[in-house]
């Protein structure tokens, strides 16, 4: 049954409904007193149910009711620091007396992000107030068992930049009227020092009707414009997905928050004081999460995320239930959560920040073959987080009068705090098609696989064409090339990269430190730019700006890739500190990718070993160990450098791949490497290209042609063949000598061939011999 709540009562609590999805406030009055009066118990907890309407129930009601995210019920712990003035109990003497009380605060958050009790913030921001005898730990956003927040505090006069919200009558006994002001007239320029502009702060209509500060989520296939649709997929088909967040107003709100600080009766010297000397430090994180149904295979899935910058970023994929869930983590930096800074300067930098479109790019989900035709195939996406900041509350007179009585916090802070969460819905523009009617906030990419019946192939066998009963149709060829090594690289990025938000930067004439790049890029989704050793090319440093890259990583040394190149590269930074992955020779460069690989995926036990001393092999399997996201650590023929033992320990490497024969990595080799699961090689580097294809990429029917006399061409479309699942196959310009490639692509009906690289190296007839 619905509970009928008062107008004032409904605003305040509609205002704690964060996204418009829940808050999970009880009405139990948390306080202490002068007597050490232990809190309330929980009574119940106020949230939007799931027919839109505010309802009360338990945290398992909310849990249940709120389909569109999910939920847990947490206990946090808090020490609530407080002085009631004495003055206010008849018979007292006049001072304050200091309470301690630890307090249990129960609420239900989005799951796997972080609660108040474990942020960067936990330990600061006990609430202080020499004057009101029930002080909170953290005036919040409605997750814990405080009935009071931040919102409903001042809540008539700190949003806008007028002085109150609605009508006058509100500020009737008010200073604000007494000086003659009405609801209406904008704050004098002395009580706004940071020179907050209408549109940094909340508007009128947002404040009067709270569904307006919603976030919204939705996925849709990369590129497209349309979310609705459901796409059609056959088996083997990647999927790839943009997941986004639109949440404008968030920013905002803090904006309202400081402006607050500053309005009222203060001198000129107190607000001064204020926008001068007052500091803060801030928290954040954004967790999305991606139900993967049977259907769908993770094949080392990566995400790369754009939108918005200083935020760590990890994919980790959970087991719950017996089904999958990949979880991607937004935080905050480490080195710049939770650090003090003048709350002026804070305001600045989050002034800048464009939270109107923060998206997590997704790749590596594959269609398999329990996929059944003309099935609805959904999967559901979740995204919840929180925005924290905390302010110290630099007042002359509030202060003199806290050192008075010695009750200033440890740190000497007379601090507010704010945690600011908020679960994402779908809007209604781009709701998937085949989102139940009951669950309209529920936020999904669905798709059909293709019915062959009703979808015949484009270039059906005719019976009547007496050419194509006894032969196949001749795979589809093309090529993407330049004039010369690095345009080649360039045009692979142009083709294959709107946007990126990394550029992995390699020397373009040497292979040693560049063989092992292609996993990193891979996971970073980012391409590899060739460069020569002493100078950026002009051509490169276009194509960076062209993908708007806000973070260039070189691999290699300074033999490889100068200084000189670095510092001129530090420009297309967007922290203009170009870092540089590399180790005293190629092993040690191998040594430092992968634990940069490694750091990325959290995922260690397993690595590829290749020759350092030769490339072939280690760039033909570079595509499969940049889709599983595996190190390629690189040996010697008849030993493993030091390096790379250090590697084996460190990342507790405990299966390895091998990439070629014994005539590049002798069986002696073979025994001082950890769990050996399989060597794929041939008698040949071509053979061995064909091994891998066989082994890892049976089930591809396109694939990339590149050089195996020439590193560059396939170094660069290593990470693309690994995000698309495709081998790469390397060719002679000798004919005689491709026999295997030719018998390859014969025997499992590939029915694309892309050449990388010009006619130096893979000419047209090499590609003829191929397919005839």
């Amino acid at each position: 049954m619905r509970k009928l709540v008062k107008k004032s009562m409904f605003t305040a609590l509609t205002m704690l409904i964060i996204s418009g999805v829940f808050a999970s406030t009880t009405m139990a009055e948390s306080s202490i007193n002068a007597d050490n009066e232990p809190y309330s118990e929980l009574a119940s907890l106020y949230y939007i149910a799931a027919d839109g309407e505010m309802d009360v129930g338990t945290p398992e009601t909310v849990i249940k009711d709120t389909y569109w995210v999910d939920l847990e019920k947490n206990i946090v712990l808090s020490k609530v620091v407080g002085a009631v003035d004495l003055s206010y109990r008849p018979g007292d003497d006049k001072g304050f007396k200091i309470i301690y009380k630890d307090l249990e605060e129960i609420g239900v958050f989005p799951k796997y992000v972080l609660t108040p009790g474990e942020t960067a913030l936990k330990s600061h921001g006990k609430y202080y107030n020499r004057n009101v005898r029930s002080y909170k730990y953290i005036p919040n956003t409605g997750i814990t068992n405080y009935s009071e927040s931040i919102m409903s505090k001042q809540y008539d006069d700190f949003y806008r930049l007028s002085y109150l919200l609605g009508d006058d009558a509100k500020i009737e006994n008010s200073s604000y009227l007494k000086m003659g002001m009405k609801s209406t007239d904008p704050v004098p320029d002395r009580e706004n020092p940071y020179g907050f502009r209408e549109s940094d702060v909340l508007s009128q209509d947002e404040v009067n009707d709270t569904s307006k500060l919603t976030v919204f989520g939705d996925i849709k296939e990369k590129g497209s414009t349309d979310s609705k649709q459901i796409k059609i997929h056959k088996v083997g088909d990647e999927l790839k997905l943009d997941f986004s967040i639109y949440a404008p107003w968030f920013k905002r709100y803090m904006m309202g928050d400081t402006l607050r600080m500053t309005r009222g009766d203060l001198s000129d010297e107190e607000i001064k004081d204020l926008y001068e000397n007052n500091e803060g430090m801030v928290d954040s994180q954004i967790v999305y999460t991606l139900d993967i149904p049977n259907e769908v295979d993770l094949r080392s899935p990566t995400a790369s995320l754009t939108g918005i910058n200083d935020f760590d970023f990890k994919t980790e994929i959970k087991e719950e239930s017996g089904k999958k869930k990949l979880v991607m983590s937004l935080r905050l930096k480490e080195d710049k959560r939770g650090k003090k800074d003048l709350w002026k300067n804070i305001v600045e930098k989050i002034r800048k920040v464009d939270t109107s479109n923060v998206k997590v790019s997704i790749s590596g989900l594959y269609v398999n073959s329990n996929a059944k035709p003309e099935t609805n195939i959904s999967l559901r996406g979740t995204v919840g987080g929180y925005f924290e900041w905390l302010r110290t509350k630099y007042d002359g007179v509030e202060r003199k009068n806290l050192e008075m009585y010695g009750i200033l916090p440890e740190d000497g802070d007379y601090t507010n705090r704010t945690y600011l969460s908020f679960a994402a819905k779908q809007n209604n523009e781009g709701r998937d098609q085949a989102v139940p009617s009951d669950k309209p906030n529920l936020i999904s990419y669905t798709f059909k696989l293709e019915d062959k019946k009703t979808n015949p192939p484009v270039n059906p066998k005719k019976p009547s064409d007496p050419k194509t009963p006894d032969s196949p149709n001749k795979p589809e060829t093309g090529r993407i090339d330049g004039k010369d090594r690095i345009e080649t690289a360039i045009n692979i990025s142009k083709k294959n990269y709107d946007k990126a938000k990394t550029v992995i930067v390699v020397r373009h004439d040497l292979f040693p430190d560049s063989m092992t790049a292609s996993v990193l890029a891979k996971l970073k989704d980012a391409p590899i730019l060739l460069n020569p050793t002493d100078k950026l090319d002009s051509r490169v440093a276009d194509e960076i700006k062209r993908l708007g890259a806000e973070e260039v990583i070189i691999v290699g040394g300074q033999n490889s890739v100068s200084e000189k190149v670095r510092e001129e590269l530090k420009v297309y930074d967007s922290d203009k500190n170009v870092e540089r992955i590399a180790g005293t020779d190629r092993y040690g460069t191998s040594e430092m990718v992968a634990k940069r690989v490694v750091g990325i995926t959290g995922k260690k036990n397993t690595g590829v070993v290749a020759s350092g001393q030769v490339f072939p092999d280690a760039l033909s399997v570079g595509t499969f160990a940049s889709r599983e996201g595996y190190p390629i650590l690189l040996v010697k023929k008849d030993s493993v450098p030091s390096q790379i033992q250090n590697a084996i320990k460190d990342l507790d490497i405990n299966k390895t791949y091998i990439a070629g024969g014994t005539n590049t990595i002798s069986k002696s080799t073979e025994a001082k490497l950890p769990g050996v699961l399989e060597r794929m090689a041939g008698n040949t580097r071509y053979e061995t290209s064909v091994a891998i294809a066989k082994s890892k990429f049976g089930a591809s029917k396109e694939a990339f042609i590149a050089s195996g006399e020439e590193f560059a061409d396939a170094l660069v479309i290593s990470p693309v063949s690994g995000k698309y699942n495709r081998p790469t196959l390397l060719v002679s310009t000798k004919a005689a000598n491709n026999g295997p490639v030719r018998s390859y692509v014969k025997d499992s009906n590939i029915s694309k061939l892309t050449a990388i690289g010009g006619q130096r190296y893979v000419p047209s007839s090499i590609i003829d011999s191929l397919i005839n």
